[in-house]
């Protein structure tokens, strides 16, 4: 293989011979076709020259015809014809500026004063078409320029009409700034008006001016001349309709060309001189110049692949050094870049914490090493809220300020990074359980601590979700799908840390499908209520029943209140479904009590439903549109319900009060109310857990709370109701102690409709 040294003295000599053997052609076509340019570009100059210098010539005419008109004495001559002072003014002026006619004439045309006779020149319309514009007009076989101005005082009084001659003089001037001949000949006769050629010259124009085309430029090519014709209809410098006047401009062919001449000569000896030389430097030049470029081929192959360590240094000309340092400085720039891409690609841009990509890259190193670890996520309770209430602004704020607190916990053993949205984890390495549990509790302590933006705290709440690796999962998206899993429990469940635990899958997996299912619920008609009764304790009676909701699905099977309705808290479907179920229990209310029963019909509301603007007036429409008296209906309200927007919650429960229909607390012991708040709740009735009921016979703790809170409860003019009555003893003690209504399986589990109007027959046969 040729080496590239080689390459280049062969390329070299090559060139220097191909140069040398095309020069001749090149240079004389060359030469040629610029000569031609040239002299055809000189003419065009001189024709440009020629018309700025005819212009600005114009311009002084016009300006000297402007000073004459605007002489004060001049127009009072004018007006009154005073021929003296006319010809003396125009004397005057025409001396000033050189001017070789002047002619003054009336309105209609008719001479008042005048150096040449107004009827060799052109027609007075003509002239005052081009008002204030010099022209070019042939008088008398003379070429002069003219300018024609109105001479007002104030009206028109005159035309004025000065001009310049241009003669042989003039072309003779024009010659020498132009570098052109140039001569003004009558096309028809071929008769030179002036000229800057000789006169011997000029009688051969002369003739070969009447010449056809043909021969004409036969003569002109024999004579050597260049010619560039400008008649003056092609220009705004004639009045219109005449056009027997040419401008001729001329040049000596050889003369303008003489220099390309020169040059030819001079370029086939420095042609032949290049080809000597290039054989004798080609091979010190190939030598010089491929060992730079060796070095730098070196250093495009270690970028090419990745190594940005190695300087890239070159010694030798300026050139290939300079080259080298610009290669060098890319070289930085790119490693800079690529670090810079690299941090943006493996961290948060918010809080600077590695993000999802390198968290990845870490649980899969340590899966690969089987290196146990603890993965932690961490939810901040409710920071959607926070968002949407407080603005975008704070929310990242509040962001970066749990990352810097999480970066205490960043040690070699511990690794902090950012999920998604108000999700960080933990990853926690070489710690036996106790270590983690400290930790753990630590970091929840932490967040105790409110955070502080702009002079204001924010308190914030965390929710832990617990994985091990590797027996929790052997890749990354594994392990984030249980650790979120156990975060949402803990959301559901009320609880700060839950840890996984097989099986945790199974319900996650069915909670999606109930979450899935559930927009459809009330549409596809696959909700039921069933009732229970409620049995006053004194004597028996049937006075009413409670509506529990139940749902039944084709895919996922029977599902418990317990699975759905936190659910659907959380999405926001128990709206419809709280409608549904007022809706559903109103109904079967109201055929009861047109079937001769009075009884009152408790129906449950959630946190959410407690929010809704329009809950109270769809309650009134739906009782007034039934006929039925409020005070049959009664609501029932958990205390965790009530803890979640305490006033809110009040101020509603105020609002349903006031229709008529009864509230009721729920589970009235086991949540968080105080007597300061229950002081508070525009309630009605206490409903006693079941907790607390079902072993009343046997347990004295429970008997003693369940006394106390029904005499709290008659003190407070509240009615009372214990669930979960199991059997007769319970019921005894129960009526014993003043409670007012009994709920319970010793009287019936809850029945759908129709298995509640059976049993109700059945149980008022045998109470009779």
């Amino acid at each position: 293989m040729v080496s590239f040294r080689a390459r280049l003295v062969l390329l070299f000599a090559g060139l220097a011979g191909g140069a040398l053997a095309i020069s001749m052609v090149a240079v004389s076509l060359a030469t040629s076709s610029q000569s031609e340019r040239t002299v055809e570009r000189e003419l065009e100059v001189s024709q440009r020259v020629f018309i700025e210098v005819i212009n600005a010539r114009g311009a002084q005419l016009l300006q000297a015809a402007e000073v004459l008109i605007n002489d004060f004495a001049f127009r009072e001559a004018v007006a009154t014809r005073d021929q003296a002072t006319i010809i003396s003014a125009l004397i005057n002026h025409g001396e000033r500026i050189g001017t070789d006619l002047m002619v003054l004439q009336s309105p209609n045309g008719e001479e008042i004063a005048a150096t040449h006779e107004p009827s060799s020149l052109p027609a007075l319309a003509q002239l005052t078409q081009r008002l204030g514009t010099s022209t070019l007009v042939n008088v008398d076989g003379q070429m002069f320029q003219l300018v024609t101005v109105a001479v007002r005082s104030p009206d028109l009084s005159a035309w004025a009409t000065l001009g310049f001659q241009l003669d042989d003089a003039l072309a003779t001037s024009l010659r020498r700034l132009t570098g052109a001949e140039v001569s003004f000949v009558v096309t028809s006769t071929g008769r030179v008006l002036a000229s800057s050629l000789a006169p011997a010259d000029q009688d051969w124009l002369q003739q070969a001016m009447l010449l056809p085309s043909e021969p004409y430029q036969r003569a002109l090519q024999q004579r050597d001349w260049a010619n560039r014709t400008l008649p003056l209809r092609q220009t705004e410098l004639v009045p219109a309709g005449d056009s027997e006047v040419n401008i001729l401009f001329s040049i000596d062919y050889a003369e303008a060309t003489a220099e390309f001449a020169l040059l030819r000569q001079q370029y086939i000896g420095i042609a032949i001189a290049t080809l000597l030389m290039a054989l004798v430097f080609a091979s010190v030049a190939a030598r010089r110049i491929n060992q730079p470029v060796a070095r730098l081929t070196n250093a495009a192959e270690r970028l090419r692949k990745g190594d940005y360590n190695e300087p890239v240094a070159v010694t030798g000309d300026y050139e290939f050094v300079q080259l080298a340092e610009t290669f060098d400085a890319m070289r930085s720039a790119v490693s800079e870049r690529e670090k810079h891409i690299v941090y943006q690609v493996e961290h948060d841009l918010l809080t600077g914490l590695p993000n999802r990509t390198s968290l990845q890259k870490l649980i899969r190193s340590l899966l690969e090493r089987q290196q146990p670890a603890t993965f932690v996520i961490l939810n901040i309770v409710r920071f959607r809220e926070i968002n949407d209430r407080l603005g975008q602004r704070i929310g990242d704020q509040l962001l970066k300020l749990v990352a810097q607190r999480l970066k205490s916990f960043q040690a070699d053993d511990n690794s902090i990074a950012r999920l998604a949205g108000d999700e960080f984890v933990l990853v926690l390495r070489g710690q036996r359980r106790a270590e983690r549990e400290v930790l753990i509790d630590r970091l929840q302590e932490e967040f105790q601590h409110p955070y502080s933006i702009d002079k204001s705290r924010y308190p914030l709440q965390c929710r832990l979700g617990i994985v091990q690796l590797p027996e929790h999962g052997d890749n990354f998206d594994t392990l984030v799908r249980r650790a979120q899993m156990c975060s949402s429990a803990a959301k559901l469940q009320q609880l700060s840390v839950v840890e996984y635990e097989p099986g945790m899958d199974e319900q996650h997996m069915r909670r999606l499908r109930i979450l899935q299912a559930l927009p459809n619920a009330v549409t596809e008609q696959n909700l039921q209520l069933h009732y229970q009764p409620k049995i006053a304790a004194a004597d028996g009676r049937v006075i009413g029943a409670e509506a529990l909701l139940r749902w039944r699905d084709d895919g996922i099977g029977v599902v418990r209140p317990d699975e759905f309705i936190p659910l659907a808290e959380q999405t926001g479907e128990i709206t419809p479904i709280t409608a549904w179920v007022i809706q559903a229990a109103l109904d079967q209310l109201q055929l009861w009590q047109e079937q001769g029963f009075d009884f009152v019909m408790a129906i449950n509301l959630s946190a959410v439903n407690l929010q809704e603007p329009e809950l109270v007036e769809s309650i009134q429409q739906q009782l007034k549109r039934r006929h039925i008296d409020p005070s049959k209906v009664t609501f029932e309200v958990t205390e965790s319900a009530l803890m979640v927007e305490p006033e809110l919650a009040i101020a509603k429960l105020a609002e349903l009060r006031a229709l008529g229909v009864k509230i009721s607390i729920d589970d009235y012991g086991t949540g968080y109310s105080s007597l300061a708040q229950l002081k508070r709740l525009p309630v009605d009735e206490l409903k006693i857990d079941r907790s607390f009921v079902q072993d009343l016979a046997i347990s004295d703790i429970d008997l003693t709370i369940v006394a106390s809170t029904l005499r709290l409860a008659r003190d407070m003019g509240l009615t009372t109701v214990a669930e979960g009555v199991e059997d007769e003893q319970a019921w005894q003690l129960l009526r014993d102690k003043n409670c007012d209504v009994l709920q319970g399986f010793y009287f019936s589990r809850p029945l759908a409709a129709a298995q509640f109007d059976k049993w109700l027959k059945e149980y008022l046969r045998a109470h009779k």
